[in-house]
């Protein structure tokens, strides 16, 4: 228990003297968790458009003022198809809004009116709320010219657990997670490697001190400190600067993360046990963090995924802990409402910390 106990203190004791390793881990939880949520705006703001109006009507240039900011930004008017299409093919506006001749003219006679909205493409996020955002504005446009006081149908939204619709709050907290992810596979998988470097495995095999519980004391120092990170960002970035209200309970939320931690750890103990230096150590967490990512539902919802792929993010422990995690923070949810996330994280932890731990203490 000392030699264990001493190893935990040695590892934890160089890492804080590694200045440059230190700053990295600082930035990555703080810097770099809110440039994230304040850079990625998930609503629309500032979209350029132009507009091709053939009818130079009232009508038409009344339909024109109500794409305001800061959602739009006008930019001006075009004469021929050959104009938007060089306006999109250079990226200079995310869409054109097309007014046909005797636009006024059939609407005062009850005919049908068509208005076009020309999006590029190429810009699929942005394109889509331009798409959606024209479509309510011109049809309320109509709809209030034709006198109706009140619409035909009138669709209301309300926002649980985020009621303001802020994208900060989302992805602020999806980069915390995937920073947490990365340094708990990345710094364990470093701190073995750097001991193979140096030339201390060996030191370590032939004393009576078992291998084993050599890489768990190593492994379970950086997971503390990703732990500790994690708290700090959690409490000064994510409800201190960006404002993000804390539903749930923090004691729930560091013990699914010390249960990912467990999971997660054994993945660096297992990319630990093949790398032999640091560059084939980043190499290998890449590849494996991506797929995770991937396959987690951080950047896209695992409804919308192939069912082959469906079944696999069963397999990957980051989908349990950002649907945890999210229930913690946004939802409050409790243990109670989270035992069936917690148990499969739980068998994942077992399977990767033992096969980690079993692959590296034969490799070494």
């Amino acid at each position: 228990m000392r030699g264990f106990i001493f190893f935990f203190y040695k590892e934890l004791l160089q890492f804080l003297r590694n200045w440059g390793l230190l700053i990295f881990v600082t930035y990555a939880f703080t810097l770099d968790v809110y440039i994230a949520a304040v850079s990625m705006d998930l609503s629309l703001k500032n979209a350029s458009f132009y507009v091709q109006d053939l009818d130079h009507s009232p009508l038409s240039r009344e339909l024109v003022s109500k794409f305001q900011e800061p959602y739009f930004s006008f930019k001006g008017y075009v004469l021929d198809e050959s104009q938007i299409e060089d306006l999109l093919l250079r990226d200079r506006a995310i869409g054109v809004l097309r007014i046909p001749p005797h636009f006024e003219e059939r609407f005062k006679e009850g005919k049908r009116v068509r208005v076009g909205v020309v999006v590029n493409g190429s810009e699929a996020s942005a394109s889509n709320l331009f798409s959606g955002y024209s479509s309510r504005i011109i049809s309320d446009f109509l709809l209030e010219k034709l006198g109706y006081e009140e619409k035909p149908l009138e669709v209301r939204k309300r926002f649980f657990f985020n009621e303001n619709a802020e994208s900060s709050y989302f992805m602020g907290v999806s980069e915390l997670l995937t920073v947490l992810t990365l340094l708990l596979v990345i710094l364990p998988a470093s701190a073995v490697i750097r001991e193979k470097e140096m030339g201390n495995v060996e030191m370590v095999l032939i004393s009576p001190f078992p291998t084993q519980l050599f890489f768990v004391a190593k492994s379970l120092a950086m997971t503390l400190v990703v732990l500790l990170f994690t708290l700090l960002s959690l409490t000064l970035v994510i409800k201190g600067v960006l404002g993000v209200p804390f539903r749930g309970s923090y004691l729930t939320f560091l013990l699914i993360t010390t249960v990912y931690a467990f999971a997660t750890t054994g993945l660096g103990m297992f990319i630990a046990s093949f790398a032999r230096n640091m560059l084939q150590v980043i190499q290998l967490t890449m590849m494996t963090l991506m797929p995770m990512l991937y396959l987690s539902g951080t950047w896209s919802p695992i409804e919308s995924m192939p069912e082959f792929f469906q079944f696999l993010s069963l397999l990957m422990p980051l989908r349990f802990y950002i649907e945890s995690a999210f229930g913690v923070i946004f939802k409050g949810l409790g243990l109670g409402d989270l035992y069936p996330n917690l148990l499969a994280l739980s068998l994942i932890g077992v399977l990767t910390f033992l096969g980690g731990n079993f692959f590296l203490s034969r490799r070494v």
